[in-house]
């Protein structure tokens, strides 16, 4: 569901936060509900301006009761520098913001100070989990695509998410049978393992929206502009793909150091391999 706009990034809100943020409000805890919903703004607002300060652009963002899930428009969000940087960024908010306001409680008379300080606390501890959807996760999931590839090392990372999920979601139910405090838990580890499954998709889906969208317009125009380049086999994929744009075709022409063509690779390719082989990937292994 739409939501609004965030320094000019679409943001969504997911159902079943809304259904809560609703009943919490008609159980008198408004206060506490705007609350927690400041606290992952300013998580995400965090995760923003990290991304539009490394030129990253963010599509939009999905709020979860955990804090937000992203969409990138290209693949320069992957490049684990990048990716680390704008992951760890909204945690390190949430904490300095719990700080903070710990050390200031007593010169404030803001209602609930305690509550704002243990909800950033807790944003930023739990997002710290090493776990996709999670900011720990990307940060994981970052690390080992220089080994496995962007695919595989999200295919394992959103599986620890999912028995994360998982877990969260058994103990939840053994709360509630026990005592009934285990609500919040089964509803944060249903989402988990929900938001865990999509993020294994997103990869792909983003893939193929920036392609499809060329084909949209190959199909409507008859044509599409190529950019052509000259590359050596051992030249990073990621650098040629910096290079990429949504008004043109990406068309890269091998040669070997005796400046012999040994072939051609389109954008396609590229992104597929990069996909695969990670962040140190040649246009050789393409």
């Amino acid at each position: 569901m739409r939501f609004g706009r965030l320094i000019g990034v679409k943001l969504k809100i997911h159902p079943l936060l809304l259904v809560l943020a609703v009943v919490y409000f008609w159980l008198g805890l408004g206060l506490e509900v705007l609350l927690v919903l400041a606290a992952v703004l300013l998580h995400e607002l965090a995760h923003l301006v990290a991304a539009r300060s490394l030129k990253v652009t963010v599509q939009e963002v999905e709020l979860l009761p955990f804090g937000g899930q992203a969409k990138i428009e290209d693949f320069t969000g992957l490049e684990p520098e990048k990716e680390t940087i704008i992951a760890i960024t909204g945690p390190a908010c949430s904490l300095i913001l719990a700080a903070v306001f710990y050390f200031l409680a007593p010169y404030l008379s803001m209602a609930k100070t305690e509550l704002f300080v243990t909800v950033n606390l807790l944003l930023g501890t739990f997002n710290l989990l090493p776990v996709l959807p999670l900011d720990g996760g990307r940060v994981l999931r970052a690390q080992l695509s220089r080994w496995l590839g962007y695919r595989k090392a999200t295919a394992r990372v959103t599986f620890l998410g999912q028995l994360v999920g998982v877990a969260l979601a058994v103990w939840g139910i053994y709360q509630t049978y026990a005592s009934l405090t285990g609500i919040n838990f089964l509803l944060a580890g249903i989402i988990l393992f929900w938001a865990a499954r999509r993020e294994g998709k997103l990869l792909s889906y983003s893939f193929m929206r920036y392609l499809v969208n060329k084909k949209g317009d190959l199909a409507r125009n008859g044509h599409l502009p190529a950019q052509q380049y000259v590359s050596q086999p051992d030249t990073l994929v990621k650098t040629i793909l910096q290079t990429s744009s949504p008004t043109f075709y990406l068309l890269v022409v091998i040669i070997n150091e005796n400046h012999q063509v040994e072939g051609m690779v389109s954008e396609a390719e590229l992104i597929e391999c990069l996909f695969e082989k990670g962040p140190q990937a040649t246009v050789r292994d393409c």
